[in-house]
């Protein structure tokens, strides 16, 4: 059922997104369907979560390298599939109360949950300075999903190496400390 609600939502979109579209995608019935999901919108974030969990990792630790390799993935993975999803159920989130709050508990609190760990961790261990976790994943993240859902420039590599070091850098327990520079992919 979940590879048929991605299906759909891939080929179709979100506002095709049915209960009936998913239940004849995947030759069962509506009450199938209902008997694990409570609605629409549990179903597509099922779908999303499963494959957005598999596409984007969050690194290990707080470092330069990982942090860098970490949003240049996400930044590649927002030009395809995930990136155009990730549109679609933050737009429709907006006039959907059940897609916003399935959003929102499914992906992103349940990924913030852990993003906090990792930046307390980090906190702990001396490589970043103390700063509250919820902020420091706001100035790692934010400029991603504007450039996504704005598309006023360009999600590039240049554009995550230069976030990624200016970031670390304000971030850096050693003040006037410059990180060195995420180097290019080969």
């Amino acid at each position: 059922m979940l590879d048929a609600a991605y299906q759909v939502l891939l080929k179709d979109g979100l506002q095709a997104t049915t209960v009936d579209a998913i239940a004849a995608q995947a030759g069962v019935s509506k009450a199938t369907i209902y008997k694990w999901w409570p609605n629409r919108a549990a179903v597509i974030m099922s779908a999303f979560l499963r494959e957005a969990g598999k596409a984007l990792p969050y690194p290990d630790e707080v470092r330069l390298d990982s942090v860098f390799a970490r949003l240049l993935q996400m930044a590649e993975e927002f030009h395809g599939p995930i990136g155009t999803m990730i549109s679609a159920l933050i737009a429709e989130g907006q006039a959907d109360p059940e897609i916003a709050q399935a959003f929102r508990d499914g992906y992103i609190s349940a990924r913030r949950r852990q993003g906090v760990e990792i930046v307390k961790a980090a906190i702990a261990k001396g490589l970043i300075r103390d700063a509250d976790p919820e902020v420091v994943l706001d100035v790692l993240y934010a400029p991603l999903y504007y450039r996504l859902l704005v598309g006023h420039q360009p999600l590039s590599a240049e554009f995550v190496r230069q976030h990624v070091d200016l970031v670390m850098n304000g971030l850096s327990t050693t003040p006037g400390a410059k990180p060195a520079r995420a180097r290019k992919k080969a």
